[in-house]
């Protein structure tokens, strides 16, 4: 009897931990993958500045300006995630 207990209290444990586990491993991908893209920013926000200008050096450096506000914002939430994923695992 005791044996039937201590198993279901193991299972138990086991099913319960998984999830909380697959929430910090997705949360620390999503952070990596954050700072890794984090330069497309700047190329993504240039070009949909140029596409819509009319005066082309303007465009240029208000892309530029704003994509490297945007890639700076997401570095450090990525950075975030990255250093904070561990600390949900033990919270929960």
């Amino acid at each position: 009897m005791k044996r039937i207990v201590s198993i279901l209290i193991a299972v138990a444990v086991v099913a319960l931990a998984v999830p909380s586990f697959a929430d910090t491993v997705s949360k620390l991908q999503g952070g990596v993958k954050d700072v890794i893209m984090s330069p497309l920013q700047v190329s993504d926000n240039v070009k949909a500045e140029t596409a819509n200008a009319k005066f082309l050096p303007f465009a240029l450096a208000g892309g530029f300006l704003k994509g490297t506000f945007y890639m700076a914002k997401q570095i450090v939430t990525g950075t975030l995630d990255v250093v904070t994923s561990p600390l949900e695992m033990i919270h929960k």
